[in-house]
């Protein structure tokens, strides 16, 4: 599934990222080698661990004892994470019999992928329904909703422009609906839809509205921020096993909050299950 924000976005929160404070290598033959700034290591074996690549990258004077780390199983690929003041300005190595390439986007984006797990399994938990995704229309389908007292009818969420059919139901025959004519109904801006004359109301006085219907095709300005809240905490603390929240309930004593979140990224997140729950999601 797709993430809720952008490696572009998460890269405007660390800025101190260097785009190849971690880099990629992937041997090609034996024995290899590895250069920074025009000093290469001593020859490695392609089956060589990753502690004997780091010792070696390590022996440069450039990276220094503690430069670098690296890892990954004998023989690569092995993930070279630059430390201390080269993991924002680290230039790209250069290899023989290894290709070199920058490894911190997709790094970046793991890190956007389980943040947005995070948001979406709660939001999904907040909801009651495991099938609830901000990135996602639904096919067209008809829903049913209850006529109000107003020239203005709030149907559940919806694809912008994508509403074809509004039915009244029959007095007569309340199993039957009637299609009122285009001209009767538009969308407006907000989601709802205007009728000049005024939508009938009454106890059983519904109508079928068929459209597409879903919270798409991007999540809003809040969920994309607790995203990248979430992504810059597991970037930081992904040496160190993860990071772990308070664990608790939320007002109304029946939600479990989820770790990894704060208390107050959980209440941004209860609010919107509360604006979805009262426009009928």
């Amino acid at each position: 599934m797709a993430s809720y924000a952008t490696v572009a976005d998460l890269r405007s929160y660390l800025p101190q990222v260097s785009e190849f404070g971690m880099q990629l290598i992937t041997v090609s033959g034996t024995p290899f080698t590895l250069s920074y700034e025009g000093v290469s290591t001593g020859n490695l074996a392609s089956s060589a661990t990753a502690t004997a690549v780091q010792t070696a990258l390590r022996g440069i004077t450039a990276i220094g004892s503690s430069g670098v780390n690296v890892r990954g199983k004998p023989g690569g690929p092995y993930t070279a994470s630059f430390q201390g003041s080269l993991a924002t300005d680290a230039a790209l190595m250069t290899a023989t019999n290894a290709t070199l390439a920058p490894a911190t986007d997709d790094v970046l984006q793991d890190c956007l992928d389980r943040a947005t797990d995070t948001v979406r399994s709660t939001m999904r938990s907040l909801l009651a329904d495991p099938t609830f995704d901000y990135l996602a229309y639904a096919a067209a389908a008809t829903k049913i909703v209850r006529g109000i007292d107003s020239r203005y009818l709030r149907p559940p969420v919806y694809q912008s422009g994508s509403v074809t059919i509004v039915a009244y139901q029959s007095g007569s025959n309340p199993s039957a609906y009637t299609a009122l004519p285009a001209y009767e109904w538009e969308e407006t801006g907000d989601g709802r839809l205007y009728r000049s004359s005024g939508w009938w109301t009454g106890v059983d006085t519904r109508y079928q509205v068929t459209a597409v219907w879903g919270y798409g095709p991007t999540p809003p300005p809040s969920i994309v921020e607790v995203t990248l809240e979430l992504a810059v905490n597991i970037w930081r603390t992904r040496d160190r096993g993860g990071f772990v929240d308070t664990v608790g309930v939320d007002g109304s004593g029946a939600t479990k909050h989820i770790a990894g979140l704060t208390n107050l990224q959980q209440q941004v997140l209860i609010a919107q299950r509360d604006q979805l729950i009262a426009i009928g999601v």
